[in-house]
């Protein structure tokens, strides 16, 4: 299986996946939709150890919406998200990361099931959104 860094919903893979082994990154198909379910970017990578890497921060509502399918698709949403896209660039390059970033590492990929390991993620996220909802969640 190649794995490309391409998003899945809100759920980001980062190229360092390619240091799981074939079966840890056949478990890991089953974590994409978490980027779906949950209000939060996912970024899925890897340690050259082998290990699964964490990072969760919260997305827009706009880039929520689109992605759920709960907004229709147009020229003005799609530009409206652009602009949107370009000026958390500004932000961040100015000011840094809007929101907390949470990073936990995940290890002994070999001995968790593809289950688990949907499960660790997923509480991974419901621990974020529990710390810091109050700086998003109004």
């Amino acid at each position: 299986m190649k794995i490309n860094p391409i998003s899945f919903g809100q759920t980001y893979l980062s190229p360092t996946l390619k240091y799981l082994s074939p079966e840890n990154q056949e478990k890991l198909k089953h974590s994409y939709p978490l980027g779906q379910i949950y209000p939060n970017d996912i970024y899925l990578g890897a340690t050259k150890r082998g290990d699964l890497t964490v990072q969760i921060t919260t997305t827009t509502a706009l880039k929520n919406l689109l992605v759920n399918n709960l907004i229709p698709i147009n020229k003005d949403t799609l530009s409206l998200y652009l602009l949107e896209k370009r000026l958390d660039e500004k932000y961040m390059q100015v000011h840094g990361p809007k929101y907390p970033i949470a990073k936990s590492v995940i290890k002994s990929l070999d001995y968790i099931s593809e289950d688990e390991l949907v499960y660790h993620i997923a509480s991974e996220v419901e621990a974020y959104n529990k710390k810091y909802g109050h700086l998003f969640f109004n």
